[in-house]
């Protein structure tokens, strides 16, 4: 189906007239119409269903005149009909005529009417000729919801509102089966309700035709379905959908109802965070893809959602899991780390959680990278170290990793030598249409014209709308009743804050406390007494927190610097387990180990706060054994040396003695 906008038509496509011709593939004429409108054409094409829509200039269909009408206009049409701008060449643009002439065409040097531009377009397309025109990304909705207004008719409105959900969610499982049965790659979100839900979307990332014969629009008594194609990003002819940006990334999510998205490059930097209601895969891509490739997909939980899954399968990067979910603690610290030196500061949990994930990964990673600048660095080779990096996060040893990318440069060489020197292309010159030209730069003048006008308006109206605020703040401020509710709302506005603050810190306190109940039943960590000084008072306030020093207990110590014998005594004396210390050479560590207690280094163990409480790896207890065991072999020692040293000396008394008596005797 060829189209053209008529000569003297209104240049708007919402009040323009068209031209319409149908070719089959032998060019012969099959519908000819003039005087049609937009809308009539869409109505052609349903009825005839052309595998092609041939335009000269593909905004002359678009409302508006911009790639919104025109996304707008492709969403209208019937699934398998592309659109063709036939003017559309490899180098640029082109005459109609210039372009039938390269599809074997001869239309003569005059310019056609716009009857005979729909013809030749159509013909043009049929011959293979042109580019098709579309957007970045194509996805298909569906859309399963209510089918009229929830009310009782005749049955109780609680009953008939659970029959009509329950029809909702058995056609959204229909729909997700017939998905899956043809492998189709989707996201789907919920709107949950009392006895079924509310209403289902699917965003099939798939063109509409793929859907035929799987999922059909429907209009009934208890629900709908309603399936839509979208066509969002940038406009693309023929095969142009952008380039990829292809620097490795970190990527945190923290997927749901709102998605939090971090990206960090391999030296830690923080790239982008942010946090979108809705969002689908396609659309998360899209904004990862502007900064860089991914090589590693994190989140902060040990079962990640479906869409971290198959994000991380569709962009092929590593996926990363924590053993456990990380505790809003962690993640505090987490983050505020990440944004050290950075201008850029989560505003929200989902982003907190997101970038603690990514962070998270780039730490776990972070001394592997390292041997690989080392090992580059003592080589001295000119290599992409990022794609080094990327491919030992993939599981390659750096050995394999860097002749990988050998293997790439050697052969880029070689297909550049094979290719040799290009041949200069030299582009046609353009046909210019002057008075084509002359109308749109008048049209732009009044445009431009317009806004300045309406600006001037809503400049006015503004400053209007701001003088009446003032007015009446003035007049209502002056009401002693306003004055007194305003004082009233303000302690109510207060009085809330500070609830809704103490409420957020218990909640995050209850969340820690689950989390370290989670870790205590794992048996991985050990509730352990924390003390900032080892000193006779801080025992005292530990011990009226958490009760009296008790047996076979794990003491954290954060100040080794000074302390109390009073209070080492008063540990031997309890028998705890272990004392954990930063510096175990201290003063601190020698005066605990002559008492008989094992002393640990704090920096080889996992020391977790979660809820006011100190978790320690349960792994301290094992070593905290194996030290014992050597303070009791070392004691041993001594007092056998003591004894020794004891038994020679009474002999050496004796023999003393002895010769006294004898000399006395004597």
């Amino acid at each position: 189906m060829g189209v053209d906008i008529e000569s003297g038509s209104p240049e708007t496509p919402e009040r323009a007239r068209y031209s319409v011709a149908v070719v089959d593939q032998d060019l012969r004429l099959v519908l000819k119409a003039q005087g049609v409108s937009l809308a009539g054409v869409v109505r052609l094409c349903w009825e005839r269903r052309p595998n092609v829509i041939a335009v000269d200039n593909v905004f002359e269909l678009a409302p508006g005149g911009s790639a919104e009408g025109l996304a707008k206009f492709l969403s209208l049409l019937p699934p398998g009909t592309q659109l063709i701008q036939v003017t559309a060449a490899e180098e640029g643009f082109v005459d109609i005529r210039e372009a039938a002439k390269r599809a074997g065409l001869d239309v003569g040097g005059q310019k056609p009417s716009s009857a005979k531009t729909a013809f030749i377009a159509a013909a043009i397309a049929a011959r293979g000729g042109g580019q098709r025109v579309g957007f970045s990304r194509e996805k298909t909705y569906i859309f399963v919801t209510r089918g009229r207004g929830v009310h009782s008719g005749g049955w109780s409105q609680s009953r008939y509102q659970r029959r009509v959900r329950a029809s909702v969610k058995i056609a959204a499982e229909k729909v997700k089966e017939k998905l899956e049965q043809a492998n189709l790659d989707y996201d789907v979100y919920y709107r949950a309700s009392e006895g079924g839900i509310e209403s289902a979307t699917f965003i099939v990332y798939a063109p509409r035709e793929r859907l035929i014969g799987l999922v059909r629009p429907h209009r009934g008594v208890d629900y709908t379905i309603r399936v839509e194609t979208r066509y969002e990003g940038e406009l693309a002819f023929g095969n142009d959908k952008g380039s990829l940006n292809m620097r490795p990334v970190i990527v945190g999510i923290d997927a749901g109802m709102t998605t939090g998205l971090a990206v960090l490059d391999f030296e830690g930097k923080v790239l982008h965070l942010g946090s979108y209601k809705e969002i689908d895969r396609g659309e998360i891509i899209s904004v990862i893809s502007k900064l860089g490739r991914p090589a590693l997909v994190a989140t902060d939980v040990k079962d990640p959602p479906d869409l971290v899954k198959k994000l991380a399968a569709q962009l092929g990067a590593q996926l990363y899991l924590p053993n456990y979910d990380l505790l809003v603690a962690e993640k505090e610290d987490l983050s505020s780390r990440a944004v050290e030196g950075s201008e850029l500061r989560p505003r929200t949990p989902h982003e907190r959680d997101a970038l603690a994930a990514a962070y998270r990964a780039y730490l776990d990673f972070k001394s592997k990278l390292s041997q690989v600048e080392s090992y580059l660095s003592s080589m001295d080779i000119d290599v992409d170290i990022d794609e080094v990096k990327a491919d030992v996060i993939r599981g390659l040893t750096i050995a394999e990793a860097v002749e990988r990318q050998i293997e790439r440069l050697m052969s880029t060489a070689s297909a550049g030598q094979a290719q040799g020197p290009q041949p200069e292309r030299r582009e046609q010159p353009k046909e210019c249409d002057t008075s084509k030209y002359e109308l749109l730069e008048a049209q732009k003048v009044a445009l431009e014209k317009q806004v300045q006008e309406l600006r001037a308006g809503l400049d006015n109206a503004e400053r209007e709308l701001e003088e009446l605020r003032k007015r009446l703040k003035v007049e209502l401020l002056r009401d002693p009743e306003v004055a007194k509710l305003k004082a009233e709302a303000e302690k109510a506005k207060a009085l809330l804050a500070d609830a809704l603050k103490r409420s957020e810190a218990l909640e995050a306190q209850l969340e820690d406390l689950r989390g370290a109940l989670a870790l205590l039943r794992s048996g991985e960590f050990l509730v352990a007494r924390r003390l900032s000084e080892l000193k006779v008072q801080e025992l005292r306030r530990s011990e009226a927190a958490l009760g009296e020093l008790t047996a076979n207990e794990i003491v954290v110590i954060d100040s080794w610097t000074q302390f109390e014998q009073e209070a080492v005594d008063k540990l031997a004396k309890a028998n705890v387990a272990v004392v954990i210390l930063a510096d175990i050479s201290s003063p601190l560590a020698n005066a605990l180990r002559s008492r008989g207690i094992p002393t640990l280094q704090a920096s080889k163990y996992r020391v977790i706060e979660a809820g006011g409480l100190t978790l320690v790896e349960a792994k301290v207890l094992k070593d905290a054994e194996a030290e014992s065991s050597k303070l009791r072999s070392k004691a041993s020692d001594y007092l056998l040396e003591r004894l020794l040293k004891e038994y020679r000396l009474s002999r050496s008394i004796t023999s003393r003695s002895r010769d006294v008596n004898e000399a006395n005797r004597g």
